[in-house]
């Protein structure tokens, strides 16, 4: 017995030092700088009060905890850029140890880390690391993903401590991204579906009620600060239309077909191959489920659907009226891939079951492993370009502030928005400034040689050198 608890205490350390080491090796670059909505939060930052800062909305979304941790860390790290790709990267990896802990209470040690490492590694989570104001999706889908593995517990050995624990990392989640808000329901209902029914069953209830007061609190704070017509921010006839086949299109594309796609290449530029691959695998996945899985396997599918496509419903509603690709964009993904490698893991489990020998099994599944690795690949580097050239633009403007000052006698009102995507609301030269001001006051001083993004003299070439084109 002390031999098999030893074991397992191994296989924990050596899983959660691999996942977030394979995330930071893979992502962790230091050649990037503030870009997109990194800039409205700093210039939030810079024009409100600490405490009108923390419940200001942005757009349909009002997340208060977010701009806490977000806050702290620029307070710390300043234009010290790599710090705070270095925190979104240790984060994810983070998350990928919380997804394998609860995998393995379905699939076993080895698959659980296998698709952890998968989901580690996958491309997708470029559009979190290398933008850090997104570190909201990162702590979002942190704490949804504690609130199960405490539900999981619960429902064992239930307790008040470990209710107040799931609600509070329930209500955290939310508060740290809306995405979650349609999710919550996936909690309870983990018990019931995922679970053996004498133990689930018996412990969804409270729960249940405790995701109910969640709601409570968070629509009091959302209609307190954020208003009712902020929903309607990215979508303004979300209260006054009715969704059609484009809200539904948008929903089964976030949904289930976007998670199958980053599997095996990470830009929503799919080829062709990648849609042949990955369509053939959900319908190959979802038929030995239903054709061969048992009830407890069924149910565990079920519920990883549901995980999946509740959230979806939300984001679908708001965004549905843009273009159809905006469904494919890689921060759905990196929710969505939890559900599409729980899926796999369960055919995994069960064709490896019914195989009449492991070696008729082992060539596919190696071959698809190859396609995955192969496709993540291929496809990051294409990222990294698009990044880099972003970074460079905001960082060649970000040093120039005092020239521009001085050569331009309207800079100040001036608004600028050369190196950002059309859609956002520029800034002016009076806001940068105001930034650059409280970014230099950060707590953790540049080092000797370092300029702005905290890598010296690499990054200062970067910035000096090349086209000023980004990607729109």
């Amino acid at each position: 017995m002390t031999s098999i608890a030893a074991a397992d205490r191994l296989k924990n350390v050596c899983a959660a030092v691999v996942l977030p080491a394979v995330t930071v090796l893979l992502f962790w670059r230091s050649g990037f700088f503030f870009i997109q909505d990194d800039w409205t939060a700093l210039s939030q930052m810079a024009e409100n009060p600490f405490a009108r800062f923390l419940v200001l909305p942005d757009g349909e979304q009002w997340f208060p905890l977010c701009h806490l941790v977000f806050y702290g860390l620029i307070r710390t790290f300043g234009d010290r850029y790599s710090l705070l790709v270095l925190a979104n990267c240790i984060g994810t990896g983070l998350n990928a140890l919380l997804f394998h802990a609860l995998a393995r209470r379905h699939l076993g040690f080895a698959k659980a880390l296998a698709l952890s490492l998968v989901y580690s590694a996958a491309a997708a989570h470029h559009a979190i690391a290398w933008n850090s104001f997104y570190m909201c999706y990162v702590l979002s889908l942190g704490f949804l993903l504690g609130a199960l593995l405490l539900n999981d517990t619960y429902a064992r050995f239930p307790s008040a401590a470990r209710l107040a624990g799931i609600g509070c990392c329930a209500l955290c989640s939310v508060l740290s991204h809306n995405y979650t808000l349609l999710a919550l329901p996936v909690i309870p209902l983990y018990p019931i579906l995922a679970m053996p029914p004498g133990v689930g069953r018996a412990g969804w209830r409270a729960p249940a009620a405790m995701m109910g007061a969640v709601y409570v609190l968070f629509s009091v704070g959302y209609l307190s600060f954020a208003g009712s017509m902020a929903a309607a921010s990215h979508n303004q006839a979300v209260f006054s239309s009715i969704p059609g086949p484009a809200y539904l299109v948008h929903w089964f594309s976030g949904s289930f077909l976007s998670p199958f796609l980053y599997l095996f290449w990470g830009h929503f530029h799919f080829p062709v191959w990648d849609y042949v691959v990955s369509i053939t695998l959900v319908g190959l996945g979802v038929w030995v489920i239903l054709r061969w899985g048992n009830s407890a396997e069924k149910r565990l599918a079920a519920w990883a659907c549901l995980f999946n496509s509740l959230p979806m419903l939300l984001v679908s509603l708001t965004r549905y009226t843009r273009p159809p690709g905006q469904a494919f964009v890689a921060r759905y993904a990196v929710f969505t891939l939890l559900g599409a490698l729980l899926l796999l893991g369960i055919a995994w489990t069960i064709v490896e079951r019914k195989a009449s020998s492991r070696r008729w099994f082992a060539l596919p599944a190696a071959a698809l492993a190859i396609a995955m690795i192969a496709g993540q690949a291929l496809s990051l580097p294409r990222w990294l370009d698009a990044y880099t050239r972003m970074s460079r633009a905001s960082l060649r403007f970000y040093q120039a502030l005092d020239a521009g000052r001085r050569s331009d006698p309207d800079f100040l009102d001036r608004p600028f928005n050369e190196f950002w995507m059309d859609v956002r609301i520029p800034l002016t030269g009076r806001q940068f400034l105001e930034i650059r001001r409280m970014l230099e006051a950060a707590a953790v001083p540049r080092g000797k040689n370092g300029g702005a993004g905290g890598t010296g003299p690499e990054i200062k070439g970067l910035a000096s050198s090349g086209p000023l084109e980004v990607d729109r």
